[in-house]
């Protein structure tokens, strides 16, 4: 019978990028609520908020990577944001492109950084980085026209 193995450091990394993530999302979420405008909208982002923070390891990840479960609500109330004030779209619109346009430098300074991490990605031998950026940024259209912004 084999012993289990050990995760490597690439794993290790990825489950800790993966966790801050969250950490920051439950932080995000949690700071947003006190904007709401009233009790329903500060309650949502409040419930995404704690979801966020009590997944278990295992269960985070595959959320993270197959949930998308407040989307709705998000695009919900920026489609409500921009009905009430329509000048609030050309200014989601432009921090949605700067949020796209880091995520290049981004991912390569954690690629320059984790090498072990960019090769547990890797498709074969190579990083499909320009496949990578275009299903990124195909997906995050895809959200902003859900919403209703213009990207």
């Amino acid at each position: 019978m084999s012993t289990p193995s050990t995760p490597g450091p690439a794993v290790a990394d990825l489950l800790g990028l993966v966790a801050f993530g969250e950490l920051l999302a439950f932080e995000r979420m949690a700071g947003d609520a006190r904007l709401a405008p009233d009790l329903h909208r500060r309650a949502a982002p409040n419930e995404m908020a704690a979801a966020e923070i009590a997944k278990p390891d295992r269960a985070l990840v595959l959320d993270v990577l197959h949930d998308s479960r407040y989307a709705d609500f998000a695009a919900a109330e920026i489609r409500l944001a921009v009905a009430d004030d329509p000048r609030v779209a050309g200014r989601l619109s432009m921090w949605a492109r700067r949020l796209v346009g880091e995520a290049p430098s981004q991912a390569n300074g954690v690629a320059a950084e984790r090498a072990a991490l960019t090769a547990l990605v890797a498709r074969g031998d190579r990083v499909d980085v320009p496949g990578l950026f275009g299903r990124l940024t195909a997906a995050h259209t895809a959200r902003m026209a859900a919403a209703g912004l213009n990207n």
